[in-house]
């Protein structure tokens, strides 16, 4: 009963015409892709569908992926896609695609980040064949103190001129001593299951554009201050929330000046032990007065 179910979910999802059948009962691997997917295989589909990237990046056979994929979420959001653990030396894994929305003005970036024992030479991160995703990026090492630990993230922030697109891509990490760690990446192209929008100077709505997915981790809201200096935004004042997401903005100890106020939600999936990342933030100058 439950491969019958998840049959006329897909046959629903991708429709298949008369004249498909025989193209259907061919064994291809998109066709595999589609009765790996019926098995419960999810890293067997994973490949096939990395696979058909690799032979064939029509639009329609990528936007046949794209719905495939985001299908097979529902089943663990992810987290089978991919068997092959992380090296022993890298403790984890993001892939982070952010839309910035500010008055006038869009700005899309990735951000590829390892939290790893070893130290980071490069960080590369290509669309299928060994396209650049841009020119303009920078490489980052971020530090801190966790329970009398130190941990190492290294961040390569990719800035794009526009959203980045469904489809296949690859990340690739080398150690300083040459040890190397790499990934096959497929973007899926789908509506942020909830955004924020501003209403007016310190208040915003969230809106719900589909149902959560219940094997997902909740999104995330964030809110942050930054302030200007020397040509840099420093955070002066951030906090996270996974549920009762706030509305609105009240500072407290917060030095009359002029600020920027940000504020994000993340929607997140995995790919194996990858974790992916869809952000949006919007953001705008806040004046806090001698008043407030």
């Amino acid at each position: 009963m439950l491969k019958f179910a998840k049959w006329v979910c897909v046959a629903i999802s991708f429709p298949i015409a008369a004249s498909s059948v025989e193209w259907f009962e061919s064994n291809t691997p998109l066709t595999q892709a589609h009765q790996y997917l019926l098995e419960d295989d999810l890293d067997a589909m994973f490949s096939s569908i990395v696979e058909v990237h690799q032979q064939d990046d029509s639009r329609s056979t990528q936007e046949h992926l794209n719905k495939l994929l985001l299908h097979s979420l529902q089943v663990d959001c992810g987290k089978g896609l991919d068997n092959k653990r992380l090296p022993e030396w890298i403790s984890s894994a993001s892939i982070r695609r952010t839309n910035v929305q500010s008055p006038g003005r869009d700005i899309h970036n990735i951000t590829v980040s390892i939290e790893a024992t070893k130290d980071i030479e490069n960080i590369v991160f290509k669309r299928w064949v060994d396209k650049p995703v841009s020119t303009d990026s920078e490489f980052a090492v971020n530090e801190s103190q966790v329970n009398d630990s130190k941990k190492v993230v290294y961040q390569k922030r990719y800035n794009l001129n526009s959203r980045a697109l469904m489809g296949l891509y690859r990340v690739d990490v080398t150690a300083v001593d040459q040890e190397t760690w790499s990934s096959w990446v497929v973007f899926a192209d789908s509506k942020a299951k909830q955004v924020v929008r501003w209403q007016s100077k310190d208040q915003w709505a969230v809106e719900k554009n589909a149902l959560l997915n219940d094997n997902c981790p909740l999104p995330s809201l964030s809110v942050a201050l930054y302030d200007y200096i020397d040509g840099k935004y420093n955070e002066v004042w951030s906090r996270s929330y996974e549920s009762d997401y706030p509305t609105s903005f009240n500072p407290s100890n917060i030095a009359p000046d002029r600020y920027v106020l940000a504020v994000s939600m993340t929607n997140q999936r995995w790919q194996g032990q990858v974790l992916i990342e869809q952000s949006q933030i919007i953001s705008k100058t806040y004046d806090v007065s001698l008043e407030e």
